[in-house]
């Protein structure tokens, strides 16, 4: 199995690549919601941890993962570098539980905050993905590894 998917250019999201001719580029509206927290040039590297509070509409924080306009050309990249270097993503089997526990964690937050462009549908362990952005559209049993193109971890941040 793989994830394969179809991207979808249309509207909001933006058809660019990261690398060979690189067209990567902020719109004015994507530079607008950066949220940018420094009140000099100057800054001290440094990883600050704390719990997310969803901040005001339209800003970077207003969800608990900010899907944007470079959403879909991100994911392609990652496909290409995964597909070149298929080590970079990495989960040992006694992972796998967290692995379902990241999965859960991500689609039910895409699905809620993002309802336009991602629908979970859960009976029992039998789940129905669907990516819309990615063209991704998915059946699965919670918990069953063999009914995932790839492990739990690795199948949900192909996508995120």
């Amino acid at each position: 199995m793989s994830l394969d998917f179809k991207p979808d250019f249309s509207g909001f999201f933006r058809d660019e690549s990261f690398s060979g001719d690189y067209t990567f580029k902020n719109s004015p509206a994507s530079v607008r919601r950066f949220p940018f927290p420094f009140d000099r040039d100057e800054y001290m590297y440094s990883v600050n941890i704390e719990p997310h509070v969803r901040g005001r509409k339209g800003s970077v924080f207003e969800n608990v993962f900010d899907i944007d306009e470079h959403y879909v050309s991100e994911m392609r990249d990652r496909a290409r570098v995964l597909a070149e270097d298929p080590l970079r993503c990495q989960s040992l089997p006694h992972m796998d539980l967290a692995g379902w526990d990241l999965l859960e964690l991500i689609m039910e937050n895409l699905a809620t905050d993002y309802p336009h462009w991602f629908h979970l549908e859960k009976s029992g362990n039998q789940w129905h993905w669907i990516n819309t952005p990615l063209g991704i559209d998915q059946k699965f049993t919670f918990l069953d590894n063999s009914t995932l193109p790839y492990g739990p971890m690795e199948y949900i941040t192909r996508q995120m």
